[in-house]
């Protein structure tokens, strides 16, 4: 009995104690952020939307800057497309370029395998100066080969493995 007379008295004081603290807590945040300082350095709006690891820019700046860069190969054209890449049977990188007559003209599109832990994983950068709805289709289509390439390069892997 003594027990019940105890909690008695405290349920009416727990109750008068929260009924005053409780409004005075509702708008301060149960833990306190600090504030977050400025970073003295830090990536660019230019490195955050980078072109396979280099800086990007306009698509015909990168179509002039890769169709001339030392070490990279001419390795497809059409009338659609002009391919280059570091090496033609294991390349590192490959940059395709669309060329006049392209609805999405000027476009670049950098593929790249990247190691991921223990994965091989294809990484694409596309920067698309044409038409809206023919750099969607473009990149639509870029993804698409990205999609396959991945494929393959994951079932050479599997067997490998075995």
């Amino acid at each position: 009995m003594h027990r019940t007379r105890s909690l008695g008295f405290v349920a009416p004081f727990t109750a008068a104690l929260l009924a005053m603290t409780l409004p005075a807590l509702a708008n301060d945040p149960l833990v306190k952020i600090a504030p977050t300082p400025m970073p003295s350095s830090g990536p660019t709006v230019v490195a955050a939307q980078a072109f396979c690891g280099d800086p990007s820019g306009k698509a015909e700046e990168l179509i002039e800057r890769y169709s001339a860069k030392p070490g990279l190969k001419r390795i497809y054209k059409s009338d659609q497309y002009v391919a280059y890449s570091d090496d033609d049977k294991n390349s590192s990188v490959m940059y395709t370029f669309t060329v006049k007559g392209n609805p999405a003209h000027p476009a670049a599109v950098c593929r790249k395998p990247v190691q991921q832990g223990d994965n091989l994983v294809i990484t694409m950068s596309v920067v698309c100066d044409g038409d809206k709805e023919a750099c969607a289709k473009l990149q639509n289509d870029f993804n698409v080969m990205t999609a396959k390439m991945q494929a393959e390069v994951d079932q050479r892997i599997a067997a490998q493995k075995k």
